[in-house]
This record gives C-alpha cells, sequence and structure tokens, in this order.
C-alpha cells in the first residue's frame, strides 16, 4: 500500500506484518519492534491531533464565514426589497407623469380645435365684411341706412 501521507508509518505497518508471517522472532527483536510501533503510534496520536486541532479551527472559521454570509444575505436581501420597492414607487409616479401628460394632450388637441374654429369664425366674419366693404358697397350702405333708421 502506498500512502502519500504517511510513507514511514505505511513501511513500518507492512514490514510488521511480513515479519509476524515469518516469526522466529526473539523478545528483545518484539521489545524493539513494539518500542518502535509505540513510537510510531505516538508520532501519528500528534500528527491527528494537529489535524484536528486545525480541522476545528477552521471549522469555526467556516462558521464565522456562514455567519458573515448569512448576514449580508439578509442586508442584501433588505437592500433588494428597498430597491423593489421604490422601483414599484417610481413606477407609480412614472405612470402618473404619463397620464397627466396624455391629459395634457388631450386638452391641448381640444384647445387647438377651439382656436381653429374661433379663428375660422373670425375669418369668415372677416371675408364678409371685407366682401361688404369693397365688392359689394350699395348693399352695404342699404344695410347701413336701415340700422340707422331703427335707432
Amino acid at each position: 500500500m502506498n500512502d502519500k501521507y504517511f510513507p514511514e508509518e505505511t513501511a513500518f505497518l507492512e514490514e510488521a506484518r511480513a515479519r509476524a508471517e515469518r516469526g522466529g522472532l526473539s523478545a528483545d527483536d518484539w521489545r524493539s519492534h513494539y518500542a518502535q510501533l509505540v513510537e510510531n503510534y505516538d508520532k501519528l496520536l500528534k500528527v491527528v491531533q494537529v489535524l484536528t486541532h486545525q480541522a476545528t479551527q477552521l471549522e469555526s472559521k467556516m462558521e464565522k464565514v456562514r455567519a458573515q454570509l448569512e448576514l449580508q444575505r439578509k442586508a442584501l436581501s433588505h437592500e433588494v426589497e428597498g430597491l423593489e420597492r421604490q422601483i414599484e414607487y417610481q413606477q407609480r409616479e412614472v405612470h402618473k407623469k404619463v397620464q397627466e401628460r396624455d391629459d395634457l394632450y388631450e386638452r391641448m388637441g381640444k384647445t387647438r380645435m377651439m382656436l381653429i374654429v374661433l379663428f375660422a369664425i373670425l375669418l369668415v366674419i372677416v371675408l364678409f365684411v371685407f366682401y361688404y366693404i369693397f365688392i359689394d358697397t350699395e348693399r352695404m350702405i342699404k344695410f347701413v341706412k336701415t340700422i340707422r333708421n331703427l335707432e
């Protein structure tokens, strides 16, 4: 078995298994190997303790980051809600302005039509006066005399 994180310990374990299968070890050899096994176990335990401590620290940092992200998410959600309300308000205001503009255009159209009619009436009156003064003067003179007699 090839272990890239604990190569020495893995090699020691494989050698110990091979020797146990072969047998024929003296008591001193067993003690020596047992002492080596305890030393390796002590090293691994320290590594595991360091890794566990680092994992706990990383987990704590991740929890803080998660809490900060949750706060930021809530703040952004609040901002989005505020912006949505502002957009709705502005849309209502724009709709009001458009309606006011349309009403103003309608009134301007009516006023324009009324001015055109008044101008046409005035033009007809001016043309009648012009006609009677310059073209049909005899009829105008009779009309003026008739009005004077009525007074």
